[in-house]
């Protein structure tokens, strides 16, 4: 396949992955929002379908050789990818949605959010500028045909059945046309397990990351491209449903954007990756840093929950 043709795919995939985000309305602070709540964890389990669902694509696809497709390096467990995980479920937690959801609303036409990628900068350049140490890598597990390789794969379609059966029965009827939560998650993790085997470095946060000064970025001039198309992905999503509504910023909102996305930019620089890549490339390839460090912000954003839900009480109560 020419190179037109991959940068061409990898915007439909894009687009695809975009509208998938926007219908489903994924993001993790809903998810640990739910866990706090003690909900049904329609959000994270849904998330578990499309790792799996991006396992299922991606592994094959590498095994093949198909397009130079590549899995996620595993990364050790270490303390700058803890620290990070914490700094980016703060963020997350102060910007109201982590990039996943921020794309979905962007869609929405939530104008705040366009201020996010100033924070992210902002947050990328500190953490470059007060690194230390360096970081453990390892081919994947099972970035190669094996026993163990198939093994995973079955316990991805097993996981997968499951998460979509119990999703089915904790989500509504929906009333306007669209995809239903378990399709839209199937759909993150297809277009998403694709995209981060055959271009890794496709995302903004990479896009910031190759535009900043003295640092080198895998990231290619395709990442622009799909950036855009996922975008119009979420716009096109959100136009269909009836939910695209524009909303002016203000000054409360672009700071929550600016200052949450200065933490979640720390947490991208050390883990390194946020949210949308440890679920759809680091879990799926059971990289141990990747796994801890999803299940820590997530952590980290119930936690916050609950110390803003007893400041609150305390506010509340005083005379």
């Amino acid at each position: 396949m020419g190179s037109f043709a991959l940068e061409l795919l990898l915007c439909v995939l894009a687009f695809g992955f975009g509208y998938a985000a926007n219908q489903g309305g994924t993001c993790l602070v809903v998810a640990a929002h739910e866990l706090h709540r003690r909900q049904p964890p329609k959000m994270f389990v849904g998330f578990l379908a499309a790792s799996a669902a991006a396992g299922l694509v991606a592994v094959p696809i590498v095994w093949t050789g198909t397009l130079g497709a590549t899995l996620a390096p595993s990364t050790s467990i270490n303390f700058l990818l803890l620290i990070g995980a914490i700094a980016f479920g703060l963020g997350a937690l102060i910007n109201d949605t982590c990039l996943l959801g921020s794309l979905a609303r962007l869609g929405d036409g939530e104008m705040r959010l366009l201020a996010l990628p100033l924070g992210l900068t902002i947050g990328i350049l500190a953490a470059d500028h007060g690194r230390f140490g360096y970081d453990s890598t390892w081919p994947s597990l099972i970035s190669k045909p094996s026993a163990t390789g198939l093994v995973t794969l079955l316990a991805f379609l097993v996981v997968l059945v499951l998460a979509l059966v119990f999703v089915s029965t904790k989500s509504v009827l929906r009333t306007k046309p669209g995809w239903s939560f378990g399709a839209s998650m199937i759909g993150l993790g297809i277009t998403g397990g694709l995209l981060y085997a055959l271009s890794p470095a496709w995302t903004f946060a990479d896009v910031i990351q190759r535009a900043l000064p003295l640092r080198m970025s895998p990231a290619g001039e395709v990442a622009l491209t799909a950036v855009i198309s996922s975008i119009a992905g979420a716009l096109t999503a959100s136009f269909r449903q009836g939910n695209l509504r524009l909303q002016l910023p203000t000054a409360n909102g672009i700071l929550r954007s600016v200052v949450g996305g200065t933490l979640m930019g720390i947490g991208i620089a050390l883990i390194p990756g946020g949210n949308d890549g440890l679920i759809l490339a680091a879990v799926p390839t059971l990289s141990p840093g990747g796994i801890v460090a999803y299940l820590l912000m997530t952590t980290t954003i119930v936690f916050g929950f609950a110390a803003r839900g007893k400041l609150f009480r305390r506010c509340l109560s005083r005379p």
